[in-house]
C-alpha cells in the first residue's frame, strides 16, 4: 500500500516535467517565428522603400559648371533612367526645351551678362521631374534673355508693358488679323508702356516684343471689350428744343446732365432700361448742354454740345456743335442730328 502511494507522486512529477519541456519548445518556436516575421516585414519595408526611391526618378548626378572666360554654362545630367527632356530658362524668361533619350545629357549654353538665375528641370521617361536652380554671374555674358510682356486692364483700357534686362528695340500689337501697330523704345530704354482701347466683344490681341539684340517674345490673349452708351441729340424743327436719346445694350444705370450751368438728374425708373429719351427746352440765346450716361457695366459716355436759339444778334437761327467724348472700349460712336434753322434745313455732325 505504501509502495503504491509512493509511486504515484513520482510518476506525476515525471509527467509534469515533460509538459514543461513541450511548453518551452513551443515558446521558443513562437519566438523564432515572430523574429522571422519581423524580419520579413522589415525586409519588405526596405525593399519597398528602395523600389520607391528607384521609381521616384531622382537625379543621381546633376552638375552645373560656369566657364566665365567663354561665358558659357555646361549642364550635365546623369540618371538611372532615360531622360525625356531637359528644360532650362534664365531668370523669368521663357523656357527652352532639349529632347533627351539616354541616361546622360550634356548641354552647353550661353550666359547672360551680369547676375542671373538659371532654372533647370529634368523630366525622365516616367514623367518624374527634378528641378535645380543655380546662381550664375558673368561680366562677359551676352544678351540672350527675351523681353517680358505684361498685359493689364486699367480703367477699362488695356495696358501693355514690355521690359528687358538690357535694352528694347520696339513692340507691336494687333487685334485679330488687323494691321499691327508699332511702338518704338527710346534709345537704351528697358521699358515700353502703352494703353489701348479694348474692342467690343471677344477679340484676340497679339503682342510682339523685340529687344536690341533681336531676342523676341510673342504673346496672344483673348479679351472681352465692354461697350459705352450711345447718345443721340436731335434739334427740333423750330429750334426751340432738343430731343435726347441714350441707349446701351446691357442697360443704363444713370443719366445726368448740365444745362446752362445747372445740374440735373434724370429718373430712369425701375430696373435698368436699355433706352432713355427726354426733351429739353432751350433758352433764348446761347445754350450749352453736357450729358453723361453711365451703363450697368460701369462704362460711360459724355456729350458736350452748344447752340443758339432766338438770338436777334445771330439772325434768329440755331446751331449746334457735338463735342462728345468718343473714347470707348468698342467701335461705338455717338450720333447727333442737328437741324440748324427754322426752315428745316438739316445737317449732321458726328
Amino acid at each position: 500500500m505504501n509502495q503504491i502511494l509512493d509511486y504515484a507522486p513520482n510518476n506525476k512529477s515525471k509527467k509534469s516535467g515533460g509538459s514543461d519541456k513541450v511548453v518551452r519548445v513551443f515558446a521558443i518556436i513562437l519566438i523564432l517565428f515572430a523574429i522571422a516575421l519581423i524580419g520579413v516585414v522589415v525586409y519588405g519595408m526596405i525593399a519597398n522603400k528602395n523600389e520607391m526611391n528607384k521609381e521616384s526618378g531622382q537625379i543621381t548626378y546633376a552638375n552645373i559648371a560656369v566657364d566665365l572666360k567663354e561665358a558659357q554654362v555646361t549642364i550635365k545630367v546623369t540618371h538611372d533612367k532615360n531622360i525625356q527632356k531637359l528644360v532650362y530658362s534664365w531668370n523669368e524668361s521663357s523656357e527652352r526645351s532639349i529632347k533627351g533619350s539616354e541616361k546622360y545629357m550634356e548641354e552647353t549654353i550661353d550666359v547672360p551678362a551680369g547676375d542671373n538665375t538659371l532654372h533647370i528641370k529634368v523630366i525622365d521617361e516616367n514623367g518624374v521631374e527634378t528641378t535645380h536652380d543655380e546662381e550664375v554671374s558673368s561680366e562677359q555674358g551676352v544678351d540672350i534673355i527675351n523681353p517680358i510682356i505684361e498685359l493689364k486692364v486699367i480703367d477699362r483700357k488695356l495696358q501693355i508693358k514690355v521690359t528687358d534686362e538690357t535694352a528694347l528695340d520696339f513692340m507691336t500689337y494687333r487685334w485679330n488679323e488687323e494691321e499691327e501697330e508699332t511702338v518704338y523704345a527710346e534709345e537704351g530704354s528697358k521699358e515700353i508702356i502703352t494703353e489701348i482701347e479694348i474692342l467690343k466683344g471677344e477679340n484676340d490681341l497679339t503682342v510682339v516684343a523685340v529687344d536690341a539684340s533681336s531676342n523676341t517674345t510673342t504673346e496672344t490673349k483673348a479679351f472681352i471689350g465692354l461697350t459705352k452708351p450711345e447718345i443721340k441729340v436731335t434739334l427740333s424743327q423750330d429750334g426751340s428744343s432738343i430731343d435726347i436719346r441714350a441707349t446701351h445694350e446691357k442697360g443704363i444705370e444713370s443719366v445726368a446732365y448740365n444745362f446752362n450751368n445747372v445740374d440735373y438728374n434724370i429718373d430712369i425708373g425701375e430696373g435698368t432700361p436699355t433706352s432713355i429719351q427726354f426733351e429739353q427746352k432751350l433758352d433764348v440765346g446761347y445754350n450749352r448742354i453736357i450729358i453723361t450716361v453711365k451703363s450697368v457695366d460701369g462704362t460711360d459716355t459724355t456729350f458736350d454740345g452748344e447752340c443758339n436759339y432766338g438770338d436777334a444778334n445771330s439772325g434768329n437761327n440755331s446751331s449746334s456743335e457735338n463735342t462728345a467724348d468718343t473714347n470707348d472700349t468698342s467701335n461705338t460712336t455717338n450720333e447727333t442730328e442737328n437741324p440748324t434753322s427754322n426752315e428745316g434745313e438739316e445737317t449732321s455732325n458726328e
